[in-house]
């Protein structure tokens, strides 16, 4: 249809607090008359900000974010999307379980350049490591760098005058002793094994955190990783850790940016697992297993937790319905019925078994060259 000669197309269309409204001629004249037809909505109401009697305001003057800017860079990683740079990191377990040994493997990373736990690549280069030891075990850590061959030159422990003396981190003098080592050295990570050794407080107590806030504060300022080996309460069979099974107050916790547990889902097959716990940073990464030896770790699948052969129980509990009545079946017709209820000739096999229904029993036979199965009370 054709259109009028006075048809003038318009401009825009304009979309104000829901409202559409078109603009048909150009010029301001028209859309202003309809904006200012508009009551105002306003969000917010506009007030004054500041005490009637304000003292030394103008004497102040605050830091920005883009001031923050200039002094902490991005997040960046020691190990991708595991273990950040300028944070506390937390490697939770119950003792006994392989955190330590981990850590340590962690620190071999660092001091040759080895390729990390998830196969990314390494550091560029080797570097150093503080290696802050509180468990009296130095006996079973330099029995492990002997023979995981780990450089010892370049695993730094914080007292010169005294290599066994436990890092106190409650201790102001400690924790500027940390932050100029690490200045001095460089080192990419400072390893304490464990929290529970390197305070004489309360765990269980909140101002447990002051702790790990001094230790916050170093990274940030010195951007080194700071890795925390600490224990989980007492778990209960077959439980696996979570981030509210670390021991003694949640503090603790609040301070850790990313919280790393152990633990041995499957007893039979002795292998570790590494999971993400806790991690304010993003997406947490896929578990991994590892396993523990004379030459070192080896990572690999993540084992799990071995499930309940339920099918197994099913099969076994239906072919004891068909055969109960102690009558003689034959066996093809059985298993055929089986497949109608799911169960492979396998799984009925299986069940047989179970319910002792074997070739040389009185609960099979062969008529004809085919077999034939029954069950008593007795074999249930």
């Amino acid at each position: 249809m054709p259109r009028p000669s006075s048809y003038k197309p318009p401009v825009a269309t304009v979309i104000i607090r829901g409202k559409s409204f078109v603009v048909a001629e150009k010029g301001s004249s028209g859309l202003a008359a309809k904006l200012a037809s508009i009551p105002p909505n306003l969000g917010t109401d506009e007030i004054k900000i500041g005490s009637n009697s304000p003292s030394g305001a103008s004497d102040v003057r605050g830091a920005t974010m883009e001031d923050a800017a200039k002094v902490v860079a991005e997040i960046k990683y020691l190990v991708k999307d595991w273990i950040p740079f300028g944070m506390i990191t937390g490697l939770v377990a119950e003792p006994g379980i392989g955190k330590s040994a981990f850590a340590l493997w962690l620190a071999r990373t660092i001091v040759t350049g080895n390729n990390w736990f998830n196969g990314s690549t390494g550091p560029s280069k080797p570097g150093y490591v503080l290696w802050c030891p509180t468990e009296n075990d130095m006996a079973i850590t330099l029995d492990r760098v002997n023979k995981w061959g780990i450089p010892k030159s370049r695993l730094i422990l914080p007292f010169a005058d005294d290599p066994l003396r436990s890092i106190n981190l409650a201790n102001e003098s400690d924790l500027n002793l940390i932050e100029s080592l690490v200045n001095k050295y460089h080192t990419r990570a400072v390893i304490i094994d464990s929290l529970r050794g390197a305070h004489d407080g309360d765990e269980n107590n909140s101002q447990v955190g002051q702790v790990l806030k001094s230790l916050s504060v170093i990274a940030e300022r010195t951007h080194a990783a700071f890795i925390v080996v600490h224990h989980t309460r007492k778990l209960t069979d077959g439980e696996a850790p979570t981030s509210n099974s670390s021991r003694g107050s949640n503090a603790i916790i609040a301070l850790m940016r990313s919280m790393l547990s152990f633990d041995i889902p499957d007893p039979e097959s002795k292998r570790c697992r590494i999971r993400m716990l806790k991690q304010n940073l993003g997406m947490a990464p896929k578990p991994i297993g590892f396993g523990i030896s004379d030459k070192g770790l080896e990572f690999g699948p993540a084992p799990e937790k071995p499930r309940k052969d339920t099918r197994k129980e099913d099969a076994k509990d239906w072919l004891t319905e068909i055969l109960k009545d102690g009558k003689w079946h034959k066996a093809k017709e059985v298993i055929d019925a089986a497949s109608d209820f799911g169960f492979s000739t396998n799984a009925i096999q299986r069940a047989r078994e179970e319910l002792g229904v074997l070739s040389g029993t009185p609960f099979m036979r062969i008529v004809g060259g085919r077999s034939e199965w029954r069950v008593s009370t007795g074999n249930k």
